[in-house]
């Protein structure tokens, strides 16, 4: 034993000085193919590699990255650390942020090939994103040398920095390093997949902003262009298709694929298989039973809507007992369910996520409370008030501001909302000037306002309210401030109604909110105007539920697929939607701005 030990670490070294000279051999070939591991791993039992991706293939992360780290510790150079970057991927993808830091100091602290040192950056630029950190994300991609990745490392960058700029409220950046991705990728099927999630990154933007890109010389002007003529053929498959087949008959030269129109009109429809069939889980009574009737009244709307393909057939469930979910999910995959959308209530969610593996596609219409913890094939959607905040912060940063102030009602609403805001914000980066607290039953706020504003030099005011409150705060937040302002807050100012007389306070507020509430343009069979006729531009809580099930349906066939690839994007009513490791949906939201004639898209074309 002794003696293997003083001979060992020499072999190694040899080892490591070869794998040295084939990294850099690698490193001056741009866009080698693909990265093979299997000459660095080529000391570690096979079959113990075997196993481990197995196990880790199934989901059980945390297993796999403990099983990575056994091999590790009785692997030399370089084949250690390689297997530690295994181990550090598996953490981050099951959740376990703490672990994953303290592996990336250990590898930090240890010998590197210079791959393995690019390898690193991908994993914690993954790491940065499921800590809602997009613009660290950003900056660690940025430090890649991405000119000498094999072609495969080079495309998982792209689609990473893709995600991180959006979640950063860069959608044109994100259009343009999709772009770049197309120019790499080698299959038309991966291309086309990749075109879909281009265009539809830029239809979230505003007609004006688009008519702005295509009209300079933007590296995306012919993307642009694509996005605005879809949009402007709103839902219908055939002007989509027909518009597409225009452009590109003016356009041969663009690499934009043939199948492009069609396959972007897919993604309007359902997405289902012939005889698919989906248990919606949903509380027929209880104080979540009218949020339950709007979330299926936007489900049963979005599958009437679903001519273009298959429409499933729907299994409504009572879910109102949420200590039975597991029992009435495990009843749905036995009466032959594909898919799953439900439940609602978040103890339900919370009995789902225990389970670690569920064996159908699940969209769970709320957030568990431990978030960092992932259950196979499970999957989060929730119109969280505090997803909100964070979207308030990233649009204020995004149009220039540094210094904010926070103003928020005492309470725990308040409280959470003002935290989440404050989260983001720095985060991002910016400063936090002041902040203070107002009591809503009360009308007149000037002392708190005079003190929050005297020698702030803020550049952006975040302001927590209702409508009712902001109609009041708004106009006084103006008068006190030594300088025009901009307010932000969230859709709680805007209950869907407008009244040009009461609202009239109103105007010049920044707000977030879903694009159905804002797209006052829209008359397809899916818009606010159609779904909720007469009703429309009556002030409803619900309403934004309608939206929600919308998207629950159209997002049920598409989880898989989405979850498999961090730049996968879809444009839907509840905002611009993507998929986190942990099986998040995470939102982004459109801005809107107060109005004469109402609640509008804001014109960000000049910058916000």
């Amino acid at each position: 034993m002794p003696e293997n030990r003083v001979a060992r670490p020499h072999l190694s070294s040899v080892w490591w000085l070869m794998a040295l000279v084939a990294a850099a051999l690698l490193s001056a070939c741009a866009l080698n193919p693909t990265f093979d591991e299997s000459r660095i791993l080529a000391g570690v039992a096979e079959s113990e590699l075997e196993q481990t991706a197995a196990i880790e293939a199934k989901g059980k992360k945390i297993e796999a990255a403990e099983r990575y780290l056994q091999l590790a510790s009785r692997a030399q150079p370089p084949a250690r650390a390689q297997l530690q970057l295994k181990a550090l991927h598996a953490y981050v993808s099951g959740g376990r942020t703490d672990e994953a830091r303290g592996l990336i100091d250990t590898l930090s602290a240890g010998p590197l090939m210079p791959i393995q040192r690019q390898l690193m950056l991908l994993e914690q630029a993954d790491l940065a994103m499921l800590t809602s950190h997009p613009s660290e994300s950003i900056a660690l991609l940025e430090r890649m040398r991405s000119s000498a990745l094999p072609r495969d490392l080079a495309a998982r960058r792209l689609r990473t920095l893709a995600s991180a700029q959006r979640l950063a409220d860069q959608p044109v950046q994100a259009a343009e390093s999709l772009a770049e991705l197309d120019r790499i990728l080698e299959s038309k099927d991966k291309r086309l997949e990749n075109q879909i999630f281009l265009v539809s990154t830029l239809t979230m933007l505003t007609q004006p902003q688009l008519q702005n890109l295509s009209s300079r010389g933007s590296p995306v002007k012919g993307w642009a262009e694509i996005a605005l003529a879809f949009k402007t053929h709103g839902s219908s498959p055939e002007r989509i298709e027909s518009g597409y087949r225009a452009w590109r008959g003016k356009h041969a030269g663009h690499p934009a694929l043939p199948g492009l129109g069609e396959a972007y009109a897919e993604t309007l429809s359902g997405g289902y298989a012939e005889g698919d069939r989906v248990s919606v889980m949903l509380p027929r009574s209880g104080r979540f039973a009218a949020a339950a009737r709007a979330v299926r009244k936007g489900i049963e709307a979005a599958r009437r809507a679903d001519t273009g393909g298959h429409a499933p057939k729907l299994d409504f469930e009572d879910s109102s007992n949420v200590s039975g979910a597991q029992a009435m999910h495990a009843r749905a995959v036995r009466s032959g369910a594909d898919y799953v959308i439900g439940p609602l209530q978040k103890p339900a969610v919370n009995t789902l996520l225990g389970t670690r593996h569920l064996s159908i596609p699940t969209l769970a219409l709320n957030q568990a409370t431990r978030s960092n913890r992932r259950a196979e094939n499970l999957f989060q959607f929730a119109l969280s008030p505090e997803n909100e905040a964070s979207e308030a912060a990233t649009a204020s940063f995004t149009a220039g501001a540094k210094r904010a102030l926070i103003l928020y009602p005492a309470g725990a609403w308040g409280n959470r909302m003002a935290s989440a805001f404050r989260r983001q914000w720095r985060n991002l980066g910016g400063t936090l000037a002041g902040q203070a607290t107002y009591d809503p039953s009360k009308t007149n706020h000037d002392a708190i306002l005079t003190r929050l504003l005297t020698d702030s030099d803020p550049d952006v005011l975040f302001l927590v309210a209702t409508a009712e409150s902001a109609r009041h705060l708004y106009p006084r937040i103006q008068q006190t401030a030594s300088k025009p302002l901009r307010v932000i807050s969230t859709s709680h100012v805007y209950s869907g109604a407008f009244d040009p007389s009461r609202d009239k306070p109103l105007i010049g507020l920044y707000f977030v909110d879903i694009p159905w509430m804002l797209d006052t343009e829209a008359n397809g069979p899916l818009s606010r105007r159609t779904l909720m006729g007469a009703s429309a531009n009556a002030a409803d809580p619900l309403a934004r539920l309608y939206a929600m099930g919308i998207d629950a349906y159209r997002l049920a066939p598409r989880l898989t697929d989405l979850s498999k690839n961090p730049a996968a994007y879809y444009p839907g009513q509840t905002g611009g939607l993507s998929l986190d490791k942990l099986g998040r949906i995470k939102r982004q939201l459109a801005l809107g701005q107060f109005t004469p004639e109402g609640p509008r898209f804001a014109d960000t074309s000049g910058g916000q």
